[in-house]
């Protein structure tokens, strides 16, 4: 699935240059270009791996002008930029940002415009503050999500709230360590400054991009010569119809490392008995990861019941993958939730040493972070 992402304020560049650096480390699949809108320069300029034509300094000119306004958002040149990286082939744009940011309340006047001059679906992926940044912060998030929320074709939201101390504590960040990354890229003649962003959120931005990555990928795996063939293939049209139109979406994901072994030489090896017993390995495993990414590894809690739609991704080494197991989660999400729509798909991956499992839930309507926020809003302006 190709998308444009428009990163806005620090948070939301910060996640599409995650994206940018997951992308480009796919090496033989593209997904993703995107663009970059801050009113502060040297984040802008710390960013890792999307190009400078493609960050955009949004400041006024006016010195006398201090509010934050959407006048502030040069539209003409954001959609400019847009245009020229969109080869034809574009399945969606996708705004991102963190909406407790100063930049969110600028966000829906871009989409608007956004919409007038273009065709594609334009969804959100947002971060939601967390407590401790305090009730300004969280009004602002309110807001945004009940400004935004009409004018896109669906919301992915993620709680800052639920994962800062995890993000922090396991380490997500490992795989996309800003000052130690090994690609150079043509414009870098140095390593871009680094920024001092505490753990947790690093943490958040890397594991965001990881689990969208894999859902863009997924969905253009049979478009790619010499890849393993997935036995239930996505397209990036079942991953459209799962999520636009739906309101608030989660996403639920869990990751295992395998160790690495041999598996021809093993089956050659091992009695029968053994491998069957194996195969019913496997198969559990799935089915519990599937249990662990919805009630440990959901980006935002939610009540499963709640969802209208839902769709089911494992990813890993092809003799890993368990159709026993796909299986089994597929149905269980199937009558779990309140729609009638579940859409599913393997992604065979040669080479990784790991199995994941993602679910995408859509049509949520009941968020209690979501109605937290709106509380807070509520009791601060009440007189």
């Amino acid at each position: 699935m190709r998308v444009l992402i428009i990163g806005i304020g620090g948070a939301g560049c910060r996640i599409a240059d995650s994206l940018l650096i997951h992308d480009i480390r796919s090496r033989s699949l593209r997904c993703t270009d995107a663009v970059a809108v801050d009113c502060n320069a040297e984040d802008l300029t710390a960013l890792h791996t999307i190009p400078p034509e493609n960050r955009i300094f949004s400041q006024t000119l006016d010195p006398s002008h201090t509010l934050v306004t959407p006048e502030m958002l040069p539209h003409d040149e954001i959609i400019a930029r847009l245009h020229a990286l969109d080869p034809g082939d574009i399945d969606a744009l996708v705004v991102v940002s963190g909406l407790g940011g100063t930049m969110a309340p600028l966000i829906p006047d871009l989409v608007r415009h956004i919409r007038d001059r273009m065709t594609e679906p334009v969804f959100g992926l947002f971060t939601l503050p967390c407590s401790r940044e305090g009730d300004r912060v969280q009004v602002l998030a309110a807001d945004a999500i009940d400004a935004l929320a009409p004018l896109l074709d669906g919301t992915f939201l993620y709680d800052n709230e639920l994962w800062y101390e995890r993000a922090a504590a396991e380490g997500v960040n490992e795989e996309v360590p800003g000052s130690d990354l090994e690609i150079r890229l043509p414009w870098q003649k140095q390593a871009p400054p680094v920024q001092e962003i505490p753990a947790g959120y690093t943490g958040i931005n890397s594991l965001i991009a990881r689990q969208i990555s894999l859902l863009l990928r997924a969905g253009e795996v049979s478009e790619r010569p010499g890849t393993e063939a997935a036995e239930v293939a996505l397209d990036a049209g079942e991953v459209l119809n799962t999520i636009r139109g739906m309101g608030f979406i989660a996403i639920g994901y869990d990751r295992e490392h395998i160790p690495a072994a041999n598996p021809d030489l093993i089956t050659r090896l091992r009695p029968v008995g053994h491998t069957i017993q194996e195969s019913h390995q496997r198969a559990s495993r799935m089915v519990t990861m599937a249990r662990k990414a919805v009630d440990e590894g959901i980006s935002i809690s939610c009540d499963l019941e709640g969802a209208q739609k839902a769709l089911v991704l494992v990813a890993g080494p092809p003799h890993e993958l368990s159709m026993r197991g796909y299986m089994t989660v597929r149905h269980w999400i199937d009558r779990s939730i309140s729609g009638q729509e579940v859409r599913s798909g393997d992604y065979p991956i040669s080479g990784t040493r790991f199995i994941a499992v993602l679910i995408v839930l859509s049509g949520l309507e009941k968020i209690p972070r979501v109605e937290s926020l709106r509380e807070i809003r509520d009791r601060t302006e009440r007189p």
